[in-house]
């Protein structure tokens, strides 16, 4: 089979790497607007015979379609809204992509419907979160008879924290993930909405001393998906940082910073949350000698055979020092990869615009978990009965 990836920044050289060392994989493609990162790319990974490198801008929708004419498979790993681009060339191409974003509401039913046309799936959010959390959390109800809450922890932050945030850019582009505002929770069976920086009660995971925190981040819609999610009591996301994190962000929201509103500023206009970004952005990279930690933790409860039940699934990965990959390449390419492949191989018998848990269950869970395993990406499951 042959995989293309599009995007040659902290994500796709992770998606490359694992699709590069599968026998079945005769040709992995990278494409990048960048020739100078396509270079360094290659030769961190040792220039491999399989591997071509191609210079091409997403945005050229023709020019890409050409690109990747003959593939079979997509991983996509770039933001938004460049990801958009990079779906409708691969849609032209007749190619099926897995990405690691998502779309905007608008995007995805035009995206659904043409590729729907094209015979092609576009599966979105395939990566630790969004990704992960969600399949995790399906194959937990699947399990049940009845679903009465679902609960998600997750976050990357560094092995070594350092001011001014005691966190650091794991996914890449230039800007924190900050966006204040109202998030959608399901609380006692209704929907209701809270402060996405208020705390949730502090987590815990094995091998981190330092205290952590959590703040609210809504919940996976496409968990509506699940057939017994329907009457879930309760169902919420949290975001993990270090303890302070929420403090910091609330403070520079209070001071005008996060607005993404333009104000003029001595005869000019700028966006506060565009300058902020530009200065602080050298300070919260990840730079190369960077270690970082990704955790997860997904809990279903509910009943099955009379009696209740929680599932627990538990996530601490760290940064692969043999293989110099980030604990968030690991966790989010990987997943990718491997979907990719599946993909490609023609596992699933879905078009258009597949979430992932409509077609990451049963048995595909099982194979996405066996191999991300074998990556020494390892994710626990406990049994709780009442």
């Amino acid at each position: 089979m042959k995989i293309a990836v599009i995007g040659a920044g902290l994500m796709g050289p992770a998606i490359t790497k694992d699709c590069l060392e599968d026998q079945g994989v005769e040709e992995v493609l990278l494409v990048d607007i960048d020739a100078e990162r396509l270079r360094h790319v290659a030769e961190e990974l040792g220039n491999p015979t399989k591997l071509k490198t191609v210079i091409q801008d997403v945005t050229d929708r023709e020019g890409l379609a050409r690109a990747l004419e003959g593939y079979d498979a997509v991983g996509v790993a770039l933001l938004e809204p460049l990801n958009t681009h990079a779906i409708w060339g691969a849609i032209d191409a007749g190619v099926g992509v897995v990405d690691l974003s998502e779309v905007s509401v608008e995007d995805a039913k035009a995206i659904d419907e043409e590729a729907k046309k094209a015979g092609v799936a576009i599966i979105p959010g395939c990566g630790v979160e969004p990704g992960l959390t969600e399949v995790l959390a399906a194959q937990g109800m699947d399990m049940l008879d009845s679903v009465e809450a679902v609960d998600i922890w997750c976050g990357g932050i560094p092995e070594d924290p350092k001011p001014p945030m005691d966190y650091k850019i794991v996914f890449g582009g230039p800007y924190l993930p900050l966006w204040p505002g109202k998030v959608k929770v399901i609380e006692n069976g209704e929907v209701r909405y809270r402060d996405r920086y208020s705390l949730g009660d502090p987590p815990r995971f094995d091998g981190i001393d330092r205290p952590l925190e959590c703040f609210y981040d809504g919940f996976p819609e496409s968990l509506h998906l699940v057939e017994k999610f329907e009457g879930v009591q309760r169902c919420t996301e949290m975001t993990v940082r270090y303890e302070g994190y929420c403090e910091k962000v609330n403070f520079l929201d209070e001071c005008g910073l996060l607005s993404r509103e333009p104000i003029e500023f001595r005869g000019s206009e700028i966006v506060p949350f565009e300058t902020f970004s530009r200065i602080i952005h050298p300070k919260v990279r990840l730079e190369e000698e960077e270690r970082d930690i990704t955790v997860l933790r997904v809990k279903v409860k509910g009943e099955k055979d009379g009696r209740e039940i929680l599932y627990t699934y538990d996530m601490v990965d760290r940064y692969d020092n043999e293989e110099r990959v980030t604990s968030m390449a690991k966790t989010t390419s990987y997943t990718a990869a491997i979907v990719a492949r599946m993909l490609a191989k023609g596992d699933f018998d879905l078009t258009g615009y597949v979430e992932p848990v409509r077609v990451i269950r049963g048995e595909k869970m099982d194979e996405l978990l066996a191999a991300l395993d074998a990556r020494s990406v390892k994710i626990t499951k406990t049994v709780t009965h009442a």
